[in-house]
């Protein structure tokens, strides 16, 4: 019999069901769902996540966590209490603090509580990036000079490992044969939040627009803005996962102007479609972009009009495109993360 595992999450997104789909294959999954997005029913979320526990916790064999948060609290309370192992993958918004935009779970005090407790009491967390343990960060002045869960709980004995994102090559593909000229696309969710607009930099765009009057911006997510767009920023509904292809296939740059990041899935997929990358200088983004695209080191229009102004340039875009889909297809693959994530959990529970 396949073992036990329980896992928690805030919602399906692509990297949540990707690893469920792994973790699927060698254990025996129950997946929880701890809805977040209304905090007057968090509560009662507690209580439904407490029963769950309390019905399947003498079964089980191992809890995983995707991020850490008041979704991870319970379950590695449980952990310890009945002696069982458990895993948090940290993501990115679990492991940083941006006051000047109210963002982070350490920037919330009861937050960075159930967060800090998650981090500190799990047998194991393994981050998407080397940059969510900790890393310098300089891209804007106007936080802390650091960030990470190491920086945000000092002192943390627990084991990390980074186990980094993985995509399919063979379902993110270019399908055109010619691009859109001089077309840029940034894919954003919650962009209609108190911090979603400067998270995902979008204020950047907007400010870049107006001086690239010839140039067609898509915010895909943005129709949740509600502010007065330049003329030549399209801002869309979201576009369900399986019908995101063929729009990055039309698009030669991708953008992703985040003050922070982990290891983002959309930058991933679109190279693999071939667009061009241009980002900011945090998290995961400049391993993975590489010699591949362009990097915006710190939070400046005028630094990204000079980037995009050489990217426009170029006389090589096709190749250029070709190998920032090499470079996820070699580097990133789902079968490295399947192998090093079911690799990193047989020891906490082996055969």
């Amino acid at each position: 019999m396949k073992k036990q595992v329980l896992y928690f999450h805030a919602g399906l997104s692509s990297f949540v069901v990707k690893d469920i789909e792994i973790l699927k294959k060698k254990y025996d999954l129950l997946d929880f769902c701890f809805q977040t997005q209304y905090k007057k029913k968090i509560p009662v979320q507690f209580l439904k996540q407490f029963l769950f526990l309390i019905r399947h916790i003498s079964k089980t064999r191992l809890i995983v966590c995707q991020f850490a948060g008041h979704h991870s609290f319970l379950p590695i309370l449980f952990s310890k209490l009945f002696f069982k192992k458990s895993v948090i993958i940290a993501g990115g918004t679990d492991c940083v603090s941006f006051p000047s935009i109210r963002y982070g779970n350490f920037y919330s005090r009861l937050l960075a509580g159930t967060t800090a407790f998650s981090f500190k009491r799990t047998s194991l967390i393994l981050p998407v990036h080397d940059t969510l343990m900790e890393y310098d960060y300089s891209y804007q002045p106007d936080d802390f000079p650091k960030q990470g869960y190491k920086f945000f709980v000092p002192g943390i004995k627990t084991p990390g490992k980074t186990v980094l994102n993985g995509y399919d090559s063979e379902a993110w593909y270019n399908e055109r044969e010619h691009k859109q000229e001089k077309s840029f696309v940034t894919v954003g969710s919650g962009l209609g939040s108190r911090f979603g607009f400067q998270l995902k930099g979008i204020d950047l765009i907007f400010e870049l627009a107006p001086l690239l009057p010839d140039c067609t911006f898509y915010i895909i997510g943005g129709s949740q803005i509600n502010r007065e767009a330049p003329k030549n920023v399209k801002l869309l509904n979201n576009i369900p996962n399986e019908q995101l292809r063929p729009l990055l296939s039309d698009m030669q740059f991708y953008l992703q102007l985040s003050m922070s990041e982990g290891f983002p899935n959309a930058l991933s997929e679109a190279m693999l479609c071939e667009c061009i990358p241009i980002v900011s200088a945090v998290g995961g983004m400049p391993d993975i972009v590489g010699s591949t695209g362009y990097i915006l080191k710190h939070k400046d229009v005028h630094s990204l009009y000079e980037i995009v102004q050489t990217a426009l340039t170029d006389v090589n875009k096709k190749e250029h495109g070709k190998r920032a889909r090499n470079k996820i297809k070699t580097q990133y693959t789902i079968e490295q993360r399947q192998e090093q994530l079911l690799k990193e959990i047989s020891h906490l529970i082996p055969d």
